[in-house]
């Protein structure tokens, strides 16, 4: 037992130190969102299940002075933390696809209740071995409802990926930033056969920390690239995209690129004010959200800037052209219809296809912008 000792508490350190350092790098900035918080609470509770590990396995081994119920204690904190870091992660995994569950803090409670439950088995646990028992010999040794633990953490990290990952199949727009949330558990749960038969290696440390880091830089990365008011992709990451859009469709003429502004948004900003402003662009970003999610297309959605948007989109023909820019006025009738004050939101949309006839992209926007100045000067005429 004593051989992997040295490497067993070497990993539980290291991946203790690395979680530490995502808190506290999370942590940098005016305040805490509640998405940062569930974060970090769920780092935390990972830390104290990799610090009860780490302690129980150096009893185990007799690195430091055996005291049987201070190893049960340990064991049992360890299961506990577990499971308490899989309802954790099931929370923060909801909170990043904008779930039901964590609306509202009575359903996030409900949510708990696997824990609770939990909790109750663990202390009975104490007195009967049902889930695991330490013997005076100080030997370990699982009870028949050990595999209950898993079933815990497993269940709230399967039901947070199922549900992301249904939000990939029916959300285009954001389908890569759902794919890899919805894959968080799939190495933890390889990790957790292999740990049944090799518990001497702590692979479910290794690999839920691999996890975490892969979200962790996934959501860096959704920052850096996100922008802020809105959420939707930043005038950066358009170039980029409609950069790498052009170089993959020269000649396939399947590459679309559509510039939307709002009408008469400055009027808006002027009589109701610039909170009633940005309200106006979170209802017009949320319409074209829906509108896109609904095409099953690979589409890209950002603000371009101000009351600007820009949709990057690889469609068959003119006729799905079409169908979303249908999509995309019948959505902002359905904002239209929850604005309590006295405006309604509209939109023009000018619409380019890529050919190699392009000239570049600075032509390309040109392009689009050209035949969304004819569709502004249309509103205009219609409104007065």
């Amino acid at each position: 037992m004593t051989t992997y000792l040295g490497l067993y508490e070497l990993i539980n350190v290291f991946c203790i130190i690395l979680l530490l350092t995502l808190v506290l790098h999370s942590r940098v900035g005016l305040g805490m969102t509640a998405t940062r918080r569930r974060y970090a609470r769920a780092a935390r509770m990972l830390m104290i299940f990799y610090a009860s590990d780490a302690l129980w396995y150096a009893m185990d081994c007799a690195a430091i002075p055996q005291v049987r119920w201070i190893s049960m204690f340990l064991k049992t904190i360890y299961f506990l933390s577990a499971s308490a870091a899989g309802y954790c992660w099931f929370i923060y995994m909801e909170t990043l696809s904008d779930g039901a569950v964590v609306r509202s803090r009575k359903s996030i409670f409900w949510a708990g209740s696997l824990i609770w439950a939990h909790t109750v088995l663990a202390v009975i646990n104490l007195f009967t071995g049902i889930l695991f028992w330490i013997d005076p010999e100080m030997k370990y040794s699982r009870g028949p409802f050990f595999g209950l633990q898993y079933l815990v953490i497993y269940a709230y990290l399967a039901t947070g990926g199922f549900h992301a990952l249904y939000k990939a199949n029916h959300n285009y727009v954001d389908r890569a930033r759902y794919i890899i949330i919805a894959t968080f558990p799939i190495i933890p749960a390889i990790s957790a056969i292999f740990q049944l038969f090799y518990w001497r290696i702590p692979l479910n440390c290794m690999a839920f920390t691999l996890s975490v880091l892969i979200m962790y830089m996934n959501e860096l990365g959704e920052q850096v690239s996100r922008e802020p008011l809105t959420g939707l992709a930043n005038r950066k990451h358009f170039m980029h995209t409609l950069e790498e859009g052009m170089e993959a469709h020269e000649n396939d003429g399947q590459l679309y690129l559509f510039m939307l502004d709002m009408n008469r948004f400055k009027q808006i900003n002027d009589t109701f004010g610039h909170v009633e402003g940005d309200k106006a662009i979170l209802m017009t970003a949320e319409a074209l959200k829906q509108a896109c999610g609904d095409m099953h297309r690979k589409i890209v959605l950002s603000r371009y800037g101000g009351d600007e948007f820009a949709i990057v989109a690889i469609l068959e023909n003119a006729d799905e052209v079409g169908m979303l820019k249908d999509n995309i006025y019948a959505a902002i009738e359905d904002q239209n219809a929850k604005i309590l004050l006295s405006y309604r939101l509209s939109i023009s949309i000018g619409v380019a296809q890529y050919t190699p006839e392009t000239k570049g992209i600075r032509g390309f926007i040109a392009d689009a912008d050209a035949q969304l100045y004819i569709e502004k000067e249309k509103a205009h005429a219609a409104e007065e």
